[in-house]
């Protein structure tokens, strides 16, 4: 019995010798670092994400951050959401200034929101490119199969009628240009042609009428057609002509015979040759005929009509 104790006693330390009691299966220490997840990575606790990132919600993030960086950036997000776009960019270019100017590394979340802003106010070509860039950037920055990777190539692919060269983006390093196609021809079937007047003359009980026969399918496809000519030369998305309008009444010479409402569009006035006087032109050798041809019209007024078509 002594013996056979003996050497149960004897193996038992030598296993235990044999252990590492540091090691276990939730050590940070046991986890080799490239097995680490990465900055947007999923993770179960702050021991699985690199050095200098904390798990928050199961990802693991950066915990440096400027806090007045971070405010701006939500303030350009509030500020898309309503549609102010230009305010958005300036306050996310606030963003990017205080991260610099407090020397703390710009995380890619601020980037790519920064890139989102600028790819919804597109209709400027300088926005449109800078999108692609700051996108592509986010691209580069974030892990495979992150949100912030699909929703930053989603806002890419909007930038495919501005001429966004996809090939650029296949590229590990940022492009110098990245909107070197021609931009594709926008679609005509949303367009929408608009009238206002300055001074108004909405109070006016007839002046209805002008609107109802500039919106009718033969005018419609002229002012379109306008506006083509007009965006191919200039590549904006938006038309607008105003012209001088007067509407007078003439009374009869006979007394026996009633007066007459006679409508007239004043001279053009001096403009320097280029898209705006073509468009002009154009607008007016559509409307001219169409409104002096109208006699329905019974009230008299003087405004200038500004015809948009976006």
């Amino acid at each position: 019995m002594g013996r056979a104790w003996y050497a149960y006693v004897v193996a038992a330390v030598a296993a235990f010798a044999g252990c590492d009691s540091r090691a276990k299966a939730a050590d940070p220490a046991s986890a080799r670092p490239e097995s680490k997840s990465k900055e947007y990575e999923s993770c179960g606790a702050s021991m699985h994400c690199q050095d200098d990132l904390r798990c928050f919600d199961h990802v693991c993030r950066r915990s440096a951050r400027s806090t007045v960086g971070d405010y701006y950036a939500a303030l350009g997000a509030q500020q898309r959401s309503r549609g102010e776009l230009e305010a958005a960019i300036d306050s996310y270019n606030k963003a990017l200034g205080h991260y610099d100017s407090e020397k703390i590394a710009l995380p890619p979340d601020v980037d790519c929101a920064y890139g989102i802003a600028l790819s919804a106010a597109k209709a400027k070509k300088e926005h449109a490119e800078l999108a692609a860039r700051v996108l592509h950037r986010c691209v580069l920055a974030v892990p495979v199969g992150s949100s912030l990777r699909d929703r930053a190539l989603q806002e890419l692919a909007t930038l495919t009628d501005s001429g966004l060269d996809p090939l650029a983006l296949g590229r590990t390093q940022l492009a110098d240009v990245y909107l070197t196609r021609a931009p594709a021809a926008p679609s005509t079937d949303k367009l929408q042609v608009t009238l206002s007047t300055n001074p108004s003359v909405d109070s006016k009980k007839t002046y209805p009428v002008i609107p109802e026969r500039l919106a009718q399918p033969d005018m419609r496809s002229a002012l379109v057609a306008c506006w083509e000519g007009y965006n191919k030369a200039t590549k904006k998305a938006s038309m607008a002509v105003s012209i001088p309008l007067k509407v007078s009444y003439i009374a009869s010479e006979y007394e026996d015979e009633p007066g007459k409402f006679v409508t007239k569009i004043e001279a053009a006035g001096t403009k320097p040759a280029g898209p705006d006087a073509d468009a002009e032109n154009c607008v007016r050798a559509t409307v001219e005929p169409a409104l002096k041809s109208l006699n329905t019209i019974r009230d008299a007024f003087s405004t200038n009509l500004t015809i948009t078509v976006k």
